[in-house]
């Protein structure tokens, strides 16, 4: 009851739906780097203790993150150590705040401790009878205090560039307390480039800062394990599956999410011939945006009600005031203008909504909620 009053956010299940879509050995190089390993394993100011990885729009930033926070969380439970994480979503903007964001924070550093400490207890009880939650310098206050009864721990920001600029002042002045008030604390954050000069102005030289970027190794590994969950093996031979693993790291290994939709667009082609063509087109070197625009054209080309349902997903997506479920799209997806009655005939699989936006959308299946693959 005091971990859910603290926070209810579910980062638990946003990091499970991350782990469940990585691919083994993608972004092992980032934990033999000299700046990480120094970060992580060294103590009370031995190394900065700040960590910003950063880079371009579909590089792996977010599956970096859920790499780091599992490699971090290893040997952690009953050893006097924390691992607390958020992941940012453009998508939850308006859920996501810096009060928010430390809550969840809290949530999970004080779950880390073998009990709950006095202060916490006397104000989840006090807010028990008011009917109220924490105010923001008690939150900083318990953070702080509890983070310096740890022996060691880490707090992980994923995409905070995706975090409001309206509430980024007021995250970063709470982040600055913790690295000043808990010296056994280290910050792992990423986020675009635009976000180094942030972490830069706040940190000075208290932060080390590593570019992401796929390797080729890491791109093969991921195109093997997309031919090998491709279950229609009769439309792909030896040669084939050669050229995909010769062609798509040589023309698009520097994005990883570019990689994906080329994969998609390869592996839906019904026939041999039809997939060389994907891999033809893809060989021309199209950017991140002209992939975006052809799976576009490729959703509008399905023609009749696939087209319409696949479009209509992704405007229900953009323009939502907050993550939906599953439920809540099809919901949304199955009503008609002009219908006065409902009927839950008209409503769409969940399956058949990912088949028609062709990749573009993905299902959460930890928070049970539907998202854009990229923002």
């Amino acid at each position: 009851q005091v971990l859910e009053w603290l926070s209810p956010l579910a980062s638990r299940e946003r990091h499970r739906a991350v782990r469940d879509a990585r691919v083994d050995g993608v972004g092992d190089w980032l934990l033999c780097n000299q700046s990480f390993s120094a970060w992580r394993t060294s103590e009370d100011g031995a190394a900065k203790p700040v960590l910003l990885c950063y880079g371009d729009p579909g590089v792996g930033k977010t599956y970096i993150s859920s790499l780091v926070i599992d490699t971090l969380s290893k040997g952690v439970d009953g050893d006097g150590l924390a691992v607390a994480y958020v992941y940012c979503d453009f998508g939850a903007r308006n859920v996501q705040s810096a009060s928010t964001v430390l809550a969840s924070i809290l949530k999970q550093v004080v779950g880390a401790l073998p009990q709950i400490p006095d202060d916490v207890w006397k104000a989840f009880e006090e807010a028990k009878k008011q009917n109220t939650r924490k105010k923001s310098h008690d939150r900083n206050l318990y953070l702080t205090k509890s983070l310096s009864s740890l022996k060691r721990s880490f707090i992980c920001i994923d995409a905070l560039d995706e975090f409001p600029k309206e509430h980024r002042a007021e995250l970063w002045r709470s982040l600055q307390r913790v690295t000043r008030e808990c010296p056994n604390t280290r910050l792992f954050l990423t986020g675009r480039p635009q976000i180094q000069r942030e972490v830069e102005d706040r940190f000075l030289q208290y932060a080390d800062m590593v570019t992401i970027s796929p390797t080729l190794a890491d791109i093969r590994r991921y195109i093997e394990k997309r031919l090998e969950e491709d279950l229609d093996m009769s439309v792909m031979n030896k040669e084939l599956r050669a050229d995909i693993l010769k062609v798509v790291p040589e023309r698009v290994s520097g994005i990883f999410l570019l990689v994906c939709i080329n994969m998609d667009a390869i592996i839906a082609a019904p026939t041999i011939h039809q997939k060389r063509q994907a891999l033809r087109k893809m060989s021309k070197g199209l950017g991140l945006q002209e992939a975006y625009n052809t799976t576009l054209d490729r959703i509008s080309q399905q023609g009749g009600s696939r087209s319409k349902l696949g479009m209509d997903a992704l405007m229900w997506i953009c323009h939502c005031e907050r993550p939906l479920s599953s439920g809540e799209l099809g919901h949304a997806l199955g009503v008609e203008l002009g219908v006065k009655d409902f009927s839950n005939d008209n409503v769409p699989s969940t399956r058949a909504v990912l088949s028609c936006a062709l990749g573009l959308v993905t299902v959460d299946e930890k928070a049970s909620t539907v998202r854009l693959l990229h923002h």
